[in-house]
């Protein structure tokens, strides 16, 4: 379950690692329709498999769904990029809390 911790959380996290990238993501989420379904679906929904890459799987099913947020998102995404691409899921209203 979403809940306003993990948002927070997410957030925090996010300007932390991608500064004002993040900020930018975030208000994009804010403005992005909420998905609404866990990470399950999501993943059988809208992700490509990339050959093993989750990351890119992850950013494929971000750019089908909201290619606005996936404007946003840096091209350097830092060595924390798997948790971001979690939070930014999160934040779009992806449940990634465990099934």
């Amino acid at each position: 379950m979403i809940t306003y911790e993990y948002i927070v959380e997410a957030q925090d996290f996010l300007v932390k690692h991608w500064k004002e990238d993040g900020k930018a993501v975030i208000v994009a989420c804010y403005h992005a329709k909420p998905y609404n379904g866990t990470f399950k679906q999501f993943l059988h929904e809208w992700c490509s498999p990339c050959g093993g890459n989750w990351g890119a799987m992850i950013l494929n099913g971000i750019h089908e769904c909201w290619p606005k947020v996936w404007e946003k998102i840096p091209d350097n995404m830092g060595i924390f990029s798997w948790t971001c691409l979690i939070y930014v899921l999160l934040l779009c209203g992806v449940d990634t809390s465990a099934e």
